[in-house]
């Protein structure tokens, strides 16, 4: 269960950063790039608290 909240958490972490990537490309601006980097970093911490050294960890290995 704590696998599947990390995962969840985590990706729903990275989806608001691709958002706030769009929203920077489409205005040329880098006012929210602290956002950005907050949320991508608060993912990296969520998938590690799921356990198994993170969620997205089997995914990446599967794709190298």
């Amino acid at each position: 269960m704590r696998k599947l909240i990390g995962f969840t958490g985590s990706h729903l972490l990275y989806l608001l950063a691709d958002c706030v990537d769009r929203v920077m490309s489409r205005t040329h601006s880098r006012r929210l790039f602290p956002l950005y980097r907050k949320l991508l970093v608060r993912s990296v911490d969520v998938e590690n608290w799921g356990g198994g050294g993170g969620a997205w960890g089997t995914l990446w290995a599967r794709l190298r």
